[in-house]
């Protein structure tokens, strides 16, 4: 409690650009007394902590730094309801509305809130694979964050998610814009962080940095590269295939020894890309990569803790605890997998195959 209360008259005085002599003067003690609050020596008697609070329009909770605490716990309440809405509905503008809806209320109740800010314009931009009818609102509060967090990872969020919206807007140079913000690749954290490190300590740091440097060419480089139907392919349809290959065969240099941990849902995903595409044209490696995607899916969702053995990310460990593993959560990622093969007519050449059934019937006992 010292501590806290210390820390927080420091602040609170900044904030209100007074000094120690002012506090001082209201609390009618010395100045030597207030010092010794900010510096924790000693805390004030509790008849004069309502008046620090009155004097600086705050309330006790706050003065404590209960405030806060309180203040996150109330956020993470918003954060779960939210994951919440994701589980229970699977229409895309119905879910929408209903997380506008959450974190407009969020807002209300914490209007400068950098993350419920954050997270207000996550929803408004949902999906962010499609253009926004929010542009405008969205433009307003990412620039606002980007004015005033001082917090590294909500800057770059924002300045991400308003390069994506202005592209997807077709406003191509106020993307460009908010992408020169961002530091390239050879002046990066990952680059410079690394130089900060010695021994075994910097051997972990760049592995790490390998693998998520592998995962970017995938997402950034050759998946994004494919299109949607909003954004126009920047390859041919036959480029798609050994591009995706090529990604695949990066994954498996990096982890030979099969551990792939957390990129087993990385190249499941290649492998149902590659099922479509080979589907029609060369039906038995379709089959071979729906097994593929269906085997790594099923590992990817029962795999325990390991160590990885693989000489590039040997001093590696996987965990499962930082997934949510629920029976609800496997059950809307892969029903929503399981919908779209039953549904797709593009699959119809490889259905009345065996090994279709087999590979299917590996997702659905994820779902049972």
């Amino acid at each position: 409690m010292n501590i806290i209360i210390s820390d927080n008259l420091k602040e609170l005085r900044k904030k209100k650009n007074n000094t120690q002599e002012d506090l001082a003067d209201f609390l009618t003690v010395s100045s030597a007394a207030v010092s010794k609050w900010e510096r924790g020596e000693c805390y004030p008697d509790i008849e004069f902590l309502p008046k620090i609070a009155s004097y600086y329009d705050i309330s006790m909770d706050d003065l404590f730094g209960m405030g806060e605490i309180k203040k996150k716990e109330r956020i993470d309440e918003y954060l779960t309801k939210d994951y919440e809405i994701f589980l229970q509905e699977d229409d895309r503008p119905e879910q929408r509305i209903k997380r506008v809806a959450l974190w407009r209320e969020a807002q209300k109740e914490f209007p400068n809130n950098h993350t419920v800010l954050m997270y207000l314009i996550y929803a408004l931009n949902y999906p962010d694979c499609e253009p926004s009818d929010n542009y405008e609102e969205i433009v307003q509060i990412g620039e606002r964050l980007i004015a005033e967090s001082t917090d590294s990872d909500i800057r770059a969020n924002a300045i991400y998610t308003l390069c994506n919206v202005c592209a997807l807007k077709k406003d191509f140079e106020s993307a460009k814009r908010y992408a020169n913000m961002v530091t390239p690749y050879y002046r990066c954290k990952e680059i410079v962080y690394g130089r900060c490190l010695t021994g075994e300590e910097r051997v972990e740091y760049s592995q790490k940095c390998i693998v998520s440097f592998i995962r970017e060419i995938y997402r950034s480089f050759i998946n994004d590269l494919s299109g949607t139907k909003y954004k126009s392919s920047s390859i041919s349809g036959y480029e798609v295939v050994p591009m995706n290959e090529f990604a695949l065969s990066l994954f498996q240099l990096l982890y030979p020894d099969g551990d792939f941990g957390d990129d087993e849902q990385e190249i499941a995903i290649i492998c149902h890309v590659l099922t479509n595409q080979y589907s029609g044209e060369n039906n038995d490696k379709a089959l071979y990569y729906l097994d593929e995607m269906a085997n790594h899916y099923v590992k990817f969702y029962t795999q325990g803790d390991f160590k990885h053995t693989s000489f590039m990310v040997n001093r590696l460990t996987y965990s499962s605890s930082v997934y949510n593993r629920s029976k609800d959560s496997i059950r809307k990622y892969i029903g929503q997998i399981i919908k779209i093969f039953e549904e797709a007519d593009y699959l119809d050449a490889i259905k009345d195959d065996e090994r279709y059934t087999v590979a299917m019937e590996k997702l659905k006992n994820l779902v049972k």
